[in-house]
């Protein structure tokens, strides 16, 4: 029964293109459209101001000015003569123009104040050191023997030599031993 009816479906489907496939042709007594008529005009933009058309104009006709620094790669920085920055960005939808804060960017943290940031604890285990630190996923331990310490990790060691103290606590104030 179904295929009977996908055949009958298909076989509608086929009529059906065939009858609009074929236009039939227009008699020849009759006349044809004149071709003006059956244009239409593209749509006229809204009428402006004065005042959108000067915006409008200053917005097409805007660029980066001769005396611009450039910054990075598209980026520009520009003071004019009422002593304000500029910044100039070329982007695919033309310049962007705004004028900069005086707050200067942060600059990042060089990285060693960073690794000292992070409390680890390093225990000595004669040829190995045994590194521990705290991550947001859990406790992060590992050892490296000591003729295979990275930069960083012998920073580490060396603070924790360095500022080592009687009561043999290492740099975060933990007690330093096997465990």
């Amino acid at each position: 029964m179904k295929i009977i009816a996908l055949t009958l479906f298909a076989a509608a489907l086929g009529f059906a293109q065939n009858s609009t496939s074929t236009p039939t042709p227009p008699a020849p007594n009759t006349p044809r459209p004149a071709a003006s008529a059956t244009k239409k005009k593209p749509p006229q933009p809204p009428k402006q101001t004065p005042e959108q058309q000067a915006k409008a104009q200053r917005t097409q006709t805007q660029s980066i000015p001769a005396g611009a620094k450039l910054v990075e790669p598209n980026l520009y920085r520009f003071t004019d003569s009422d002593g304000k920055t500029w910044n100039y960005r070329q982007t695919p939808f033309g310049i962007s123009k705004w004028e900069e804060t005086s707050a200067p960017a942060a600059q990042p943290a060089p990285e060693s104040s960073q690794a000292k940031s992070v409390p680890v604890v390093v225990t000595d285990l004669g040829d190995r050191y045994r590194f521990e630190k705290k991550t947001p996923f859990g406790q992060s331990s590992w050892t490296r023997k000591k003729s295979e310490l990275t930069d960083e990790e012998k920073a580490l060691t060396s603070d924790r030599q360095t500022q080592s103290n009687p009561d043999s606590t290492n740099v975060n104030g933990k007690a330093v031993g096997n465990q």
